[in-house]
Protein backbone atom coordinates (compact mmCIF):
# COMPACT_ATOMS: atom_id res chain seq x y z
CA UNK A 1 0.00 0.00 0.00
CA UNK A 2 1.62 3.24 -0.96
CA UNK A 3 1.77 6.27 1.24
CA UNK A 4 -0.44 9.18 1.05
CA UNK A 5 1.69 12.25 -0.83
CA UNK A 6 0.06 14.71 1.32
CA UNK A 7 0.86 13.25 4.56
CA UNK A 8 4.66 12.66 3.71
CA UNK A 9 4.81 16.27 2.55
CA UNK A 10 3.74 17.22 5.76
CA UNK A 11 6.30 14.49 7.76
CA UNK A 12 8.99 15.77 5.79
CA UNK A 13 8.44 19.75 6.54
CA UNK A 14 7.30 18.65 10.30
CA UNK A 15 10.98 16.93 10.74
CA UNK A 16 12.55 20.17 9.14
CA UNK A 17 10.85 22.70 11.54
CA UNK A 18 12.05 20.40 14.37
CA UNK A 19 15.36 20.82 13.42
CA UNK A 20 17.75 23.14 15.48
CA UNK A 21 21.34 24.60 14.61
CA UNK A 22 23.69 22.85 16.85
CA UNK A 23 27.55 22.64 16.65
CA UNK A 24 29.54 19.30 17.16
CA UNK A 25 32.01 20.22 20.03
CA UNK A 26 34.80 18.25 18.89
CA UNK A 27 35.58 19.71 15.91
CA UNK A 28 35.64 23.38 16.85
CA UNK A 29 38.23 23.67 18.91
CA UNK A 30 40.25 21.92 15.72
CA UNK A 31 38.71 24.62 13.20
CA UNK A 32 39.57 27.42 15.40
CA UNK A 33 43.52 26.26 16.46
CA UNK A 34 43.78 25.98 12.77
CA UNK A 35 42.02 29.22 11.51
CA UNK A 36 44.13 31.18 14.52
CA UNK A 37 47.40 32.40 14.04
CA UNK A 38 47.90 32.96 17.66
CA UNK A 39 49.18 29.63 20.22
CA UNK A 40 45.95 27.83 21.01
CA UNK A 41 44.49 27.45 24.57
CA UNK A 42 44.18 24.16 25.83
CA UNK A 43 40.82 22.60 24.44
CA UNK A 44 40.07 21.69 28.15
CA UNK A 45 40.35 25.45 29.09
CA UNK A 46 38.04 26.10 26.39
CA UNK A 47 35.77 24.32 27.06
CA UNK A 48 35.83 25.55 30.76
CA UNK A 49 34.55 29.28 28.96
CA UNK A 50 32.04 27.05 27.38
CA UNK A 51 30.27 25.81 29.94
CA UNK A 52 30.08 29.25 31.08
CA UNK A 53 27.10 29.76 28.86
CA UNK A 54 25.23 27.10 30.10
CA UNK A 55 23.20 26.31 33.74
CA UNK A 56 24.89 23.98 35.78
CA UNK A 57 22.75 20.95 35.11
CA UNK A 58 23.96 21.31 31.47
CA UNK A 59 27.16 22.10 32.34
CA UNK A 60 27.48 19.78 34.60
CA UNK A 61 26.18 16.56 32.11
CA UNK A 62 28.43 18.40 29.19
CA UNK A 63 31.52 17.26 31.83
CA UNK A 64 30.61 14.28 31.97
CA UNK A 65 29.90 13.73 28.58
CA UNK A 66 32.65 15.47 26.77
CA UNK A 67 35.47 15.87 29.43
CA UNK A 68 35.08 12.55 31.22
CA UNK A 69 33.79 10.66 28.58
CA UNK A 70 30.73 8.81 30.19
CA UNK A 71 27.82 7.31 28.08
CA UNK A 72 24.86 8.93 28.39
CA UNK A 73 23.24 5.89 30.76
CA UNK A 74 26.44 6.09 32.78
CA UNK A 75 25.20 10.14 33.07
CA UNK A 76 21.65 8.42 33.69
CA UNK A 77 22.73 6.32 36.61
CA UNK A 78 24.88 8.74 38.23
CA UNK A 79 22.47 10.91 38.55
CA UNK A 80 19.42 9.24 38.86
CA UNK A 81 17.95 10.81 36.01
CA UNK A 82 16.28 9.28 32.73
CA UNK A 83 18.51 8.89 30.01
CA UNK A 84 16.36 10.75 27.80
CA UNK A 85 16.98 14.19 29.90
CA UNK A 86 20.86 13.59 29.72
CA UNK A 87 20.34 13.70 25.96
CA UNK A 88 17.84 16.70 26.02
CA UNK A 89 20.45 18.71 28.38
CA UNK A 90 23.41 17.82 25.79
CA UNK A 91 21.16 18.50 23.17
CA UNK A 92 19.97 21.85 24.73
CA UNK A 93 23.53 22.65 25.65
CA UNK A 94 24.41 22.25 22.42
CA UNK A 95 21.81 24.61 21.03
CA UNK A 96 22.75 27.39 23.44
CA UNK A 97 26.26 27.41 22.51
CA UNK A 98 26.16 26.77 18.84
CA UNK A 99 25.11 30.86 18.01
CA UNK A 100 28.59 31.70 20.73
CA UNK A 101 30.99 29.13 18.71
CA UNK A 102 29.71 29.55 14.83
CA UNK A 103 30.92 33.70 16.10
CA UNK A 104 34.20 32.77 17.46
CA UNK A 105 34.71 30.39 13.91
CA UNK A 106 33.93 33.42 12.21
CA UNK A 107 36.42 35.67 13.81
CA UNK A 108 39.29 33.25 13.39
CA UNK A 109 38.12 32.86 9.62
CA UNK A 110 38.29 36.67 9.18
CA UNK A 111 41.80 36.89 10.97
Amino acid sequence: MLAEPGREINRHYGKQSREVDTIDLGEVSDRLVAASHQPATTPAFEFMHWMAFLDSRESEVMQLRFIEQWEYHEIAAAQAIPVGTVQWRVFNAKKKLAPHLKTLQEMARAA
